[in-house]
């Protein structure tokens, strides 16, 4: 058995061999992946194209653009004269913030009276609204205080003093928990890519009944088929790990033993997927088709989009079948937090009892083709 598994694998090292070209792209492409997606994810919203319409002219109301100039997220360039200035400039997208100060602005703070400050912002640029809205509901409060309590009344504001401190991502860094899950993605890629043509290729080239006529039983092709994509893959995700502890600076806080042989296992997991897809389909444009059509869906299923959490029940049931569901929760457990295997084992369960049905789904479909 294991000389006939050997054989097999050392056949199709040698065939993929044959393609440098695609061979070197499958080597490189984590790393690239993890660059790009490090690229992406650290641009920070800043200097939004900001108007003032001030009413007030006032001191207070000077203080209150100063504020926003001084925060980086604002830059507060325009003043204009009337709301329908500032109406067209929005609709133009000279700026994507509107800023309207009322009169008698800081004479209704210091009277204690209360003042309302309407802000107009660009809906079509989601992300930049929200975070505008979210510092500007946090800032007004910060300013009020300020102003009432340095005023010539001497009144202090009788606030709730939070003091919060987060744990396990303190800085709150973008790169920390998003890298993690796109390193699962691109391995998940090479792990469902690769196998899920090995054995429509051999199918196309008429060489898969041959196969079957010789000793060689349908559970001993799939391993000797999926063990050069795993190979390849565990490669992957060594050079993808490699870039974002060593040079994109994602801490490593757990055991770097257990998270590599959970590697190796979530790899061999993913594998099934791929090999499912090629005991179905019958060509290899069929496979890459229904091998992208599943990695949409798993980025989807897995949290990566929307939490888990927040998606209707029967998704949450049907996104434990994902193995990239359970390695996120792993990979971020190990590096950001420390976990260990007693507590990540519900986790690497599902990962076990997702592969079993895998792979005897892809041996029992493979054989029911060929009879």
């Amino acid at each position: 058995m294991f000389n006939r598994i050997w054989n097999m694998v050392w056949k199709e090292a040698l065939q993929f061999g044959r393609y440098k070209l695609l061979l070197v792209f499958i080597l490189v492409f984590p790393a690239l992946n993890m660059l790009g997606v490090a690229e992406a994810v650290a641009v920070e919203i800043a200097h939004i194209p900001t108007a003032v319409y001030d009413q007030d002219r006032s001191s207070s109301s000077r203080r209150l653009a100063s504020m926003l100039r001084a925060s980086h997220l604002f830059d507060p360039d325009y003043y204009v004269s009337s709301q329908a200035e500032m109406e067209q400039l929005l609709k133009q997208g000279t700026v994507k913030v509107g800023l309207i100060i009322p009169p008698d602005f800081g004479a209704d703070l210091v009277g204690e009276r209360g003042t309302t400050v309407q802000v107009l912002q660009d809906g079509s640029e989601t992300l930049t609204a929200m975070l505008a809205k979210a510092y500007l509901e946090g800032a007004s409060f910060v300013y009020a205080q300020r102003m009432v309590g340095g005023g010539s009344a001497g009144v202090k504001l009788a606030t709730v003093d939070p003091r919060s401190r987060v744990w396990f991502n303190e800085d709150l860094r973008k790169e920390n928990f998003q890298l993690p899950a796109e390193m699962t993605a691109a391995v998940a890629m090479l792990a469902v890519f690769l196998p899920a043509v090995a054995i429509v290729r051999e199918r196309e080239s008429g060489t898969l009944e041959q196969l079957f006529v010789t000793p060689m039983r349908s559970i001993e092709l799939i391993l000797s088929k999926g063990l050069v994509a795993a190979v390849i893959a565990f490669v992957g995700f060594i050079e993808a790990l490699a870039v974002i502890a060593l040079h994109l600076r994602v801490p490593l806080r757990g055991s770097l033993a257990l998270l590599m042989v959970l590697g190796a296992f979530y790899v061999l997991v993913e594998l099934g997927w791929g090999l499912v897809i090629s005991a179905v389909v019958r060509t290899q444009g069929q496979a890459f088709l229904a091998a992208y059509f599943w990695l949409i869906l798993e980025s989807i299923l897995s949290g990566q989009i929307l939490p888990v959490e927040n998606m209707p029940r029967a998704v949450q049931w049907a996104a434990q079948l994902v193995p990239n569901t359970h390695f996120t929760v792993i990979v971020r457990g190990i590096m950001l937090k420390g976990s260990s295997l007693a507590d990540l084992w519900p986790r690497v369960a599902a990962l076990g009892v997702v592969g079993v049905v895998l792979y005897v789904l892809a041996a029992t479909r493979l054989r029911k083709r060929l009879d």
